[in-house]
């Protein structure tokens, strides 16, 4: 794993400096009676915490500094709290997010919520951005061999199914998988791609 410079340690501050305004916009919204304008504001602002503690957990990871804090949790729940974050994004763009799931009330682990939040939502993110306009996002939950697995398939145009595949993104969601000891799988088609999330379960 890479190490942060004098530069990035200098970035890490200011990064950590912004985070205490950002959460006392979460408390002031959250803590108020609201409307739709405001309810999307704090849906954006909550986007904006995430990618701060995004930042802040993948400096923690890079200097071994990170200490994973494992709780049960189920991923069906925590895969809708991100969609509606993104609610605003997936409006704009008409998109249709359809979940495939059996058991839901069944997709518990033993894993950190804040990585496993932050992996969803890069990869979600992703999605959402790439995905053509008025298309759809297949999430895919599947429990195989003692691996629980999650798919985010979309279609893609083809030229920006290779802009992607080169996005830094997925390494920082690898780097967090791997302190999960989980995995990314990538699956492409001529105008699919599936970005699969692979960790045990109980």
């Amino acid at each position: 794993m890479r190490t942060f410079g004098k530069n990035e340690d200098f970035i890490f501050e200011i990064i950590h400096d912004i985070k205490a305004p950002v959460i006392g916009i979460d408390y002031a919204l959250k803590n108020v009676e609201r409307d739709d304008f405001l309810d999307e504001i704090y849906k954006i602002n909550r986007h904006n915490l995430n990618y701060i503690e995004n930042m802040l957990n993948l400096y923690s990871l890079s200097k071994g500094k990170y200490c994973p804090k494992i709780e049960l949790l189920n991923l069906n729940k925590i895969v809708k709290e991100e969609i509606g974050i993104l609610n605003f994004l997936i409006e704009e763009k008409n998109l249709r997010i359809i979940i495939s799931t059996d058991k839901a009330d069944e997709l518990i682990i033993a894993t950190d919520k804040y990585l496993i939040r932050q992996i969803i939502l890069n990869l979600l993110t992703n999605a959402v951005k790439y995905t053509p306009y008025g298309s759809s996002i297949h999430i895919i939950f599947e429990n195989i061999e003692g691996c629980f697995n999650i798919c985010f398939k979309n279609p893609y145009n083809k030229n920006e199914i290779k802009k992607c595949s080169s996005k830094m993104g997925l390494e920082i969601v690898k780097k967090k998988l791997k302190a999960l000891k989980g995995k990314l799988r990538t699956t492409k088609t001529d105008d699919t791609v599936c970005y699969t999330i692979c960790l045990k379960c109980l």
